[in-house]
């Protein structure tokens, strides 16, 4: 500020006073000239020969010259990170992961049930048409006993079920386990000595005839059909017993709870 007050005071005409009368805290004009002076005469010679004087700092360039370099070098990182954005490939949508995981699950509960679209022993004892609502409802009925050790029912549980899928709408089809204490009575009634038993009941609930074992699906097949035409018609096949698992009696080490086979087969 002293230097700026003796600048303005030699553009208007002033007189710089000798430096000895300057206060001694507060230099003078006089002493700002007199140092100045030779530093003014230098700068002057150095740019008329393009040259920078010594000494002399250009804040103000070089504060626009940082700014200017800051400015590029931001610039640079921006451009930089669009160039990676842009290269980076796009993340796949994941909208559609959650519904198709739905439909897969309920696909694969399904199979499972079924054992992969083919029936099995435990899905016809599921579909089983209750027994007591076969004998009432006013349909003929295949009466089918098994058991879940059976290998025989169990390679014909197949034909069994597509037969159910032909004329289920017509005959009732009822799947009674041996192994199940309840259905001791019927094994007794309808003689059940081999297993898989099926037993033909017309409408009204009465015997038709059975047929026994590792059958043809064809004998299942064709009895099946003049079952669902009622009335008078004939059975092609009865007692016809081939290849019959023998029922096994429960061990005498096992408890109840152990041996119970599902109650509605």
């Amino acid at each position: 500020a002293p230097f700026a007050a003796c600048q303005a005071q030699a553009r208007g005409g002033l007189r710089v006073r000798s430096a000895a009368r300057a206060s001694p805290s507060s230099p003078s004009c006089g002493s700002f000239a007199l140092a100045s002076r030779p530093q003014r005469r230098n700068a002057r010679h150095l740019r008329g020969r393009g040259q920078t004087p010594s000494g002399v700092v250009h804040a103000s360039s070089e504060d626009n010259n940082g700014g200017a370099e800051e400015a590029t070098t931001a610039r640079e990182r921006e451009g930089d990170a669009a160039a990676v954005s842009s290269s980076s490939p796009a993340p796949p949508s994941t909208k559609w992961l959650a519904p198709a995981g739905v439909a897969l699950g309920a696909t694969l509960f399904v199979l499972s049930r079924v054992g992969g679209g083919v029936a099995t022993l435990d899905s016809l004892a599921r579909e089983s048409v209750p027994l007591d609502v076969a004998l009432s409802n006013g349909r003929p009925s295949v009466v089918e006993f098994y058991a879940d050790w059976c290998e025989v029912c169990k390679s014909l549980a197949k034909d069994s079920g597509k037969l159910k899928s032909q004329y289920g709408d017509r005959v009732n089809f009822v799947m009674l386990n041996v192994d199940n204490p309840k259905w001791a009575e019927e094994v007794a009634e309808y003689r059940v000595g081999g297993i898989p038993h099926w037993e033909y009941l017309d409408a009204q609930g009465e015997s038709k005839g059975f047929v026994v074992g590792n059958l043809p699906p064809d004998v299942l097949a064709q009895n099946a059909d003049a079952l669902s035409k009622g009335g008078a018609t004939k059975l092609p096949f009865v007692r016809r017993v081939a290849n019959a698992s023998p029922l096994q009696a429960p061990s005498p080490s096992a408890t109840v709870e152990s041996t119970m086979p599902r109650d509605h087969g």
